[in-house]
């Protein structure tokens, strides 16, 4: 019992408090369902994603996700005290973006990590320079632990995390449910030609192709750089951020006055691009994912070369016969029959269970179980 209280966070001081006591039972009971959920889930060959049509596995997608989240942020104590967990767990990164400040978060999430090892710096080695600034050294000029974890992760399964394992992706997709009229952007010449204004539809596609390269920029820039050259300070997390916002800064602001009064105008600031996300996820697939989040952009590396992958069976796909359902379905904008492994890919799983010849292939095997090879690589 001691060593599952240390696991928790909870000294012997605070397991005397009734409400830490109710929290850690709530955690204990919140973890419990969850790892019953994905065991029956696996069990029942519900993961299988080609053996059922859309409309169920999009209701096995939304409950992997929802019991995902709710085991990494089962830390039901922060939800009730309001506080963060301080635990051991807390040095292990999760796979997607999940604000280290969230209450209920066990893990950290691993773009916090990495700006947290580059901001520190080495006080030995740092300056005053002649205009008066205090020029801090890196301490660290390379997070050895968290790329390692990040190209564990990324060489296993690309950006499958991004699909099934974020919760800040989580959040989009309930948003996007929300029965408006949506942003969807024809992808094919035909369609295209068929607009009111087509010229119009091939500049907005131009223009959602460009800023697609945005979340490198964040990667290289507000990540990488800005911390480790300019000053030790997490850049993303502080300025940008919508998910740290609505998942850490908002719960525990609401239940702390003084950290919303010592955020300042910076609040403003957070709550203006999450306001603006939000809207915006309700019109558009996943905004954030598209043309922000740096997670996505360093996964999206390893979605060409991962071990899991997806593959496009020629011999049973009915393109040449004008199928192009997979195309029409793809959330993200991507041509599975193309470009089966595309960099824009989240791995959601919706092209595989929508296609009706079952020829989208996803998972670790590169051959059909009559022997054919499976096409991964994209179309010449």
């Amino acid at each position: 019992m001691e060593k599952l209280l240390w696991l928790l966070g909870i000294d012997e001081s605070m397991a005397a408090d009734p409400t830490v006591r109710l929290g850690a039972w709530l955690t204990l009971g919140v973890i419990a369902v969850c790892i019953a959920g994905f065991i029956i889930l696996l069990a029942k060959g519900r993961l299988r994603v080609r053996s059922f049509g859309n409309k169920v596995w999009q209701r096995t997608k939304l409950l992997i996700q929802t019991m995902w989240f709710a085991l990494t942020n089962s830390f039901m104590i922060g939800w009730i005290k309001g506080t963060i967990y301080q635990g051991p767990i807390k040095y292990m990164c999760v796979p997607g973006m999940n604000c280290y400040s969230c209450p209920g978060a066990f893990g950290s999430c691993p773009i916090g990590a990495l700006q947290a090892i580059l901001d520190e710096f080495d006080w030995k080695k740092s300056y005053v320079s002649q205009s008066g600034t205090y020029v801090q050294a890196p301490l660290y000029w390379v997070a050895v632990y968290v790329i390692g974890i990040l190209m564990v992760i990324g060489a296993l399964c690309g950006r499958l995390v991004c699909g099934l394992l974020c919760p800040f992706g989580w959040v989009q997709d309930l948003l996007y449910k929300i029965p408006v009229k949506k942003i969807k952007l024809p992808r094919n010449e035909a369609s295209i030609n068929r607009a009111a204004h087509p010229g119009f539809v091939r500049f907005l596609l131009g223009l959602d192709r460009y800023l697609r390269y945005a979340k490198y920029a964040f990667l290289i820039v507000m990540v990488i750089f800005l911390p480790l050259m300019v000053k030790a300070n997490p850049w993303f997390c502080k300025y940008v951020c919508p998910s740290g916002m609505l998942l850490g800064g908002i719960p525990l602001m609401s239940m702390d006055k003084g950290l919303a009064d010592a955020a300042g105008t910076l609040t403003v600031l957070k709550c203006s691009i999450l306001t603006f996300i939000v809207v915006l996820s309700v019109f558009l697939y996943r905004p954030f994912c598209r043309y922000i989040c740096p997670l996505g952009a360093i996964y999206s590396l390893f979605n060409k070369v991962s071990l899991y992958r997806y593959g496009i069976d020629d011999t049973a796909c009915n393109r040449c016969k004008g199928c192009s359902a997979c195309a029409k379905v793809c959330p993200m904008g991507v041509d599975p029959v193309k470009d089966p492994n595309s960099p824009e890919c989240i791995r959601c799983g919706t092209c595989a269970a929508s296609c009706p010849q079952k020829a989208i292939r996803p998972g670790f095997k590169l051959k059909t179980a009559e022997g054919r090879a499976i096409r991964v690589s994209k179309r010449k």
